[in-house]
């Protein structure tokens, strides 16, 4: 069976795993614990705009989830269903990225690329920080000038609660030379953020806000 599992979709899902494992280790209730297993299944279900029978039954034992390790076996399950972030070669990223002279991307064979709805990577020599994303079928890149602040804070991509930096990217005016500065803060962990990340259009809306 071919993927077609969003990444985001995949991450929502693995989180209503995560809140019935969680419900084991915290709940001795029987009916309590049905009832955050009967949701779970009911909102990965709803998740899905086609569920085929295998991915049915994965779903229908959701309430087995109840350890680190069943997750894992959970989520193992799942992988072969999602579809994974276009993996880009190291020339195709200098090309996205035509002004900087010195690229450093990431180690690419080391990257899980069903976990990415975007890639991300930070270079502490020069204080920047690279986004690729898909759009229309086609690899987009943008970088910025990358703060991280020391603390946690919420990230305006993945909105979730983690050390966070200031992302600041200049947008040159059409048909004049002055430049304005746009940003955000967001994860100074880009991949751990990935894992957060389960509405894409919070990437979107992020990028939309930098390109202006």
């Amino acid at each position: 069976m071919e993927p077609f599992i969003s990444s985001a979709d995949f991450h929502f899902i693995l989180r209503q795993a995560r809140s019935v494992m969680n419900g084991h280790m915290r709940v001795n209730d029987t009916g309590v614990l049905n009832a955050v297993e009967g949701l779970a299944e009911e909102r990965a279900k709803e998740r899905l705009t086609e569920l085929p029978d295998e991915v049915r039954k994965l779903f229908a034992k959701i309430g087995e989830v109840v350890d680190n390790d069943s997750f894992d076996r959970f989520r193992e399950q799942l992988l072969p269903f999602v579809i994974p972030f276009p993996e880009p070669k190291e020339q195709q990223l200098k090309k996205m990225f035509p002004k900087v002279k010195k690229l450093n991307p990431p180690n690419l064979s080391s990257i899980e690329w069903r976990d990415l709805t975007y890639l991300g990577w930070n270079d502490s020599g020069s204080n920047r920080k690279y986004l690729v994303w898909e759009e229309s079928g086609k690899l987009q890149g943008i970088f910025g000038q990358f703060k991280p602040l020391g603390k946690k804070g919420v990230c305006a991509i993945c909105n979730g609660l983690d050390e966070v930096g200031l992302f600041l990217s200049e947008t040159r005016h059409s048909g004049g030379e002055t430049y304005t500065k746009r940003g955000n803060y967001i994860c100074v962990d880009s991949e751990a953020c990935n894992r957060r990340l389960d509405d894409p259009e919070r990437l979107g809306q992020f990028i939309g806000t930098i390109r202006k």
